[in-house]
C-alpha cells in the first residue's frame, strides 16, 4: 500500500508542475521577462510579438511531439533552432546584461528539469513551452 502511496504522489509531483508550466501564455512569459529582466515598456512592446512568433513555433513542435512525428533526436535539434532564433531576435532588443539573464533564466530551467532526455512534452520549459533536453557539452 505504502509502494502505492509513493508511486502516486510522485506521479502528481511530475505532473502537476508540467500542466502548470504549459499554460504559460505568451503574455506570462513576457511579465516573467519584464520583471526578471528590469524591462522598459519599449522593450516589453518589441519582444512581445517575438515571444507570440516563438511561442506559436514551439506549439507546432509540440503538437508534431504529441503526434509522435518526431524522433528525440529531431526534437532537440528543432527545439535547439528555435530557441537560438528566438534569442537572437530578443538581442536586438535587449541589452547584454538582459541578454545574459535570460539566457541564465533558460540555463536555470534546464537544470531544475534536469539534463536526461524525455520523448514526451511533460517536461515543458517555464520560458519556451516545449521539453528542455540538453546535451552534455
Amino acid at each position: 500500500m505504502k509502494v502505492i502511496y509513493g508511486f502516486l504522489i510522485i506521479l502528481f509531483m511530475t505532473i502537476i508542475p508540467a500542466f502548470a508550466q504549459q499554460s504559460l501564455s505568451s503574455n506570462d512569459i513576457v511579465a516573467k521577462m519584464k520583471t526578471q529582466l528590469d524591462l522598459q515598456d519599449d522593450q516589453v512592446a518589441n519582444i512581445t510579438p517575438i515571444i507570440d512568433k516563438y511561442a506559436l513555433a514551439f506549439q507546432d513542435l509540440q503538437k508534431s511531439i504529441a503526434d509522435g512525428n518526431m524522433n528525440q533526436s529531431a526534437i532537440d535539434s528543432q527545439r535547439q533552432g528555435i530557441e537560438e532564433e528566438e534569442t537572437q531576435e530578443l538581442s536586438v532588443y535587449l541589452k547584454p546584461y538582459q541578454l545574459s539573464e535570460w539566457r541564465a533564466m533558460q540555463s536555470q530551467m534546464d537544470q531544475a528539469q534536469g539534463s536526461g532526455s524525455s520523448d514526451d512534452s511533460a517536461d515543458a520549459d517555464e520560458y519556451s513551452n516545449l521539453p528542455r533536453n540538453t546535451p552534455s557539452s
